[in-house]
């Protein structure tokens, strides 16, 4: 079932203005702020958009379900571009977002969808921690396969911390889209490490 009213399609320069209108209002979208708590500045906030775009039928519940729809197909985007940077390709093989929009979304958006993965990560460390606990053994090799797993699960875990420190770095610096995208790069590049990287 669609969130968007039905016959509402955006053309291309109505999804533009809409974004443009979207980021002007951080009160919906950054949760570092102390009014992003409070629903009636966000309905008000959604209401100067719908306001503004002036289009029938396209209210405030429309303003976010609008943004909530672009948000995920953006996050799509995000994660194929991490999976094609830890598939090992060259540089020039890297999935390219297909959506026009991504950049003008990436400007504003990208430090705030950072948070998932390194709540996703956290979730991993838990499920690999639970994983690596000992087990009675009862045989010399069996316990020398479990310390190897053991060693395996302990650099898969530091692995995942500098991974999330690396976003939190990324989350909380103030650059422009541009820096954002080349420094996840830079990070999906260590991630894979050389000789592939390069």
């Amino acid at each position: 079932m669609s969130s968007q009213p039905r016959g509402i399609k955006f053309n291309d320069s109505e999804t533009t203005r809409f974004l443009e209108l979207y980021s002007m209002e951080k009160v919906l979208y950054d949760p570092s702020l102390k009014e992003y708590r409070d629903r009636d500045l966000r309905a008000a906030a959604a209401k100067r958009i719908s306001h503004e775009l002036n289009i029938p039928g396209f209210g405030p519940k429309e303003v976010i379900s609008k943004f909530k729809n672009l948000r995920s197909s953006f996050c799509q985007e995000l994660k194929k571009i991490s999976d094609s940077a830890r598939s090992g390709k060259g540089t020039d093989d890297i999935y390219k977002p297909k959506v026009f929009w991504f950049d003008q979304m990436n400007s504003f958006i990208h430090p705030f969808v950072q948070q998932r993965p390194t709540q996703l990560n956290l979730n991993i460390h838990k499920i690999i921690k639970r994983k690596i606990e000992p087990e009675p053994s009862t045989s010399k090799n069996k316990k020398s396969i479990r310390d190897h797993e053991v060693g395996f699960m302990t650099s898969a875990i530091d692995k995942l911390h500098a991974i999330k420190k690396r976003a939190s770095q990324v989350a909380t610096n103030k650059d422009d889209s541009y820096d954002n995208f080349g420094k996840y790069i830079a990070s999906m590049l260590r991630i894979i490490g050389p000789p592939t990287a390069i």
